[in-house]
């Protein structure tokens, strides 16, 4: 039996592979085979109350939604129809599913199985857990997974989290500051003394010379769409203001209106 099983795995993880060499003239019966093989031993496997083996089989066909194939119609198909199978199954998947998170960087529709299954507050605090800040190397695909993270949190209020989003405005990788600057952007703060604190860094973070042009503008836009006014560091802050920028007389960030004649 367990022979049979592995022999399953090794043909459902040769599909995935073989998937990303497929067009669009393939027929997809190729790999819908496979998953509804899969689908009978996951099936099976919780029936007869066979934990580890069920276990396996999930996080297995979780790993489809690290392929991507060229047709991205099909691709999407294929993720949505595992997604929401895996849903079927209820709470019996959370545990596969949280472990596939921990290790993997392609996420997205994990997390959309753990919202439909335990609700967001509860996915919320999972993620948190996952978040971790530790330095990435150059091209990290861990980058990728903490943007999606932070997309989760998005316009909530989440002290710990907004502490990490601090500790990513250093990161090397400027797809991780943005992330974390929109980020901010939408939180929602507790405390007017807390953003005070925040729009603080953020200026801080404006003036440091290692900032790029691109992060600036996205600070700017931050600082105009809170209202947030630039104290302490203001005249540095001035001096490195883009052409059509300006702080007025209040402290507030302000575009130049052009006057069109």
């Amino acid at each position: 039996m367990l022979k049979n099983i592995f022999s399953g795995l090794s043909n459902f993880s040769y599909n995935l592979k073989k998937s990303t060499m497929l067009n669009k003239h393939t027929p997809s019966e190729n790999r819908y085979a496979a998953y509804e093989y899969f689908q009978e031993k996951i099936s099976k496997a919780r029936k007869d109350g066979k934990d580890d083996e069920f276990n396996t089989l999930v996080e297995l066909f979780l790993s489809r939604f690290n392929v991507a194939i060229s047709n991205s119609i099909k691709d999407d198909e294929e993720k949505k129809h595992i997604k929401d199978y895996l849903e079927s199954l209820g709470e019996s998947v959370l545990a596969p599913t949280k472990i596939f998170i921990n290790k993997n960087h392609i996420i997205a529709y994990p997390i959309e199985i753990l919202n439909t299954i335990m609700g967001k507050e509860k996915t919320l605090e999972f993620l948190n857990t996952v978040l971790t800040t530790e330095d990435t190397l150059f091209d990290d695909p861990l980058v990728e997974k903490r943007i999606e993270i932070l997309k989760q949190f998005a316009g909530s209020t989440h002290p710990e989290v907004l502490s990490k989003a601090l500790v990513f405005l250093n990161d090397s990788d400027d797809r991780l500051v943005i992330a974390s600057i929109r980020f901010i952007r939408d939180y929602v703060f507790a405390e007017g003394k807390e953003m005070d604190k925040v729009a603080e860094l953020m200026a801080l973070k404006f003036v440091d010379p290692e900032t790029s042009a691109r992060i600036r503008i996205e600070l700017l836009n931050v600082f105009i769409e809170q209202e947030w006014k630039v104290s302490g560091v203001k005249k540095q802050f001035e001096e490195l203001l883009p052409e059509g920028y300006y702080i007025n007389t209040q402290g507030f960030v302000r575009v130049i209106q052009k006057v069109i004649s």
